[in-house]
């Protein structure tokens, strides 16, 4: 009987420790590209870098700093943080975890 309750004692813990551990996953931000603002789609930003270009995806979670993303026009220069690794294309494509406008 006592081992029974222990051994649901310890199935709840490390049921606890799995769902604390999942639904505290922070978004990674890696420093992305620091650049001019060429073009603005309804959820991507074409940002001209020093020698490339980044299709900048952004989400709900984006963060925006400095403006809302509503008043950020074409010549703004902006720093931004991918929330995953870009993709190695032409131009390399990422998704914003944070966008600060540069004033």
């Amino acid at each position: 009987m006592q081992s029974k309750i222990l051994l649901s004692i310890i199935s709840l813990m490390v049921l606890l420790f799995v769902i604390g551990y999942s639904s505290d996953k922070e978004t990674l931000n890696i420093e992305g590209v620091t650049g001019e603002i060429l073009e603005i789609d309804d959820d991507s930003f074409l940002i001209q870098g020093k020698g490339f270009n980044v299709d900048l995806k952004y989400t709900s979670e984006t963060i925006f700093k400095g403006k809302n993303r509503n008043e950020l026009d074409i010549g703004d220069r902006v720093k931004t943080w991918y929330s995953s690794e870009p993709l190695d294309s032409n131009p390399m494509q990422a998704t914003a975890s944070k966008i600060e406008f540069i004033k």
